[in-house]
């Protein structure tokens, strides 16, 4: 959970990505990433695995953390928090709500094929209090803007070259240029006068 920040709106951004995998749907993976609490079993067996399902798990090590203000599975060494994760029990606080409960239970499974699926965590209803009545729509990326002149005109007068811009935008470089234009359409944050 520390390496989850959140941006002015609110939205979650994940740091850290000193080892990491990319997945593609029908590939499994083989790779130990992650940090080893967070880690699911099938890792500390040097089972392949398929990326969502590990990160289901490390969901509900997440959500445990952030409800109860500890790990679900620790240990005094990596060999020690094996065996707990290995096993899968955990304890439940008496403070936390049985919804949140039912939903770990379905994070935390050790089984990863028994493991809910992402949609069926999206529709959880822990994770739908105060949203019962919406249908679940899936989350589609806004189409970027690469056409804003001002901030165009802007990256110019800071030295990038009109065609280093369009090239880095066009062909979604995510490099500093585009970085730079990216930042440019940011709203600032409202200054108080205290």
């Amino acid at each position: 959970a520390e390496n989850l920040l959140l941006d002015s709106d609110m939205n979650i951004k994940i740091a850290d990505f000193g080892f990491s995998n990319e997945f593609t749907v029908g590939n499994k993976l083989d790779t130990f990433c992650g940090s080893p609490p967070y880690a699911a079993p099938e890792l500390f067996q040097g089972k392949k695995y398929d990326g969502p399902e590990v990160d289901v798990w490390s969901l509900g090590v997440i959500l445990y953390t952030l409800v109860s203000g500890s790990l679900p599975f620790d240990g005094q060494n990596l060999k020690e928090l094996r065996e707990r994760v290995l096993r899968g029990k955990y304890r439940i606080p008496f403070y936390m709500s049985t919804d949140c409960e039912n939903l770990l239970k379905k994070l935390l499974v050790l089984n990863p094929i028994k493991r809910g699926s992402l949609e069926q965590i999206m529709k959880d209803r822990w994770m739908n209090v105060g949203h019962e009545e919406e249908e679940l729509k899936p989350y589609t990326e806004p189409e970027p803007d690469f056409n804003d002149t001002k901030r165009i005109d802007i990256m110019v007068t800071m030295g990038f070259s009109r065609e280093e811009i369009h090239e880095s935008l066009v062909n979604q470089k995510y490099d500093e240029v585009m970085a730079t234009y990216l930042l440019l359409g940011r709203k600032p944050p409202e200054v108080s006068d205290t």
